[in-house]
């Protein structure tokens, strides 16, 4: 049996489950496994920031700009191709245009940036 010890998400003593073999660090009550768990995946999302499917997404549906290029519209920097292939072509149209709609809004304000 091993010894009682302070959890570490409530703080409060308990007495390890003899078959966790003295690494239990919480105790069993429900609010403090769920931050255990949470604490956890925390932890291993940090060590994997690349598994993300969003993120791996992401990365591959912007393209690279050429450096320094603020020509590119930033309709353009977008591979339309691989979104057509992974949501739909009526879905990747409808934001597609929209996109251009509000560029084009964006546009008409007139207000002029120094340069």
């Amino acid at each position: 049996m091993f010894a009682a010890r302070p959890c570490s998400v409530c703080r409060r003593w308990f007495r390890p489950d003899a078959m966790s073999g003295g690494r239990q660090q919480v105790c069993g009550a429900p609010e403090c496994q769920r931050e255990r768990h949470r604490r956890a995946c925390g932890q291993w999302h940090a060590r994997n920031p690349d598994y993300d499917p969003h993120t791996r997404f992401m990365i591959r549906l912007v393209k690279d700009e050429p450096a320094g290029s603020r020509s590119v519209m930033p309709l353009e920097t977008i591979d339309w191709n691989l979104a057509r292939k992974v949501v739909g072509l009526k879905v990747t149209t409808l934001v597609e245009e929209t996109g251009k709609v509000i560029l084009r809004r964006a546009r008409d304000t007139g207000t002029v940036q120094p340069k």
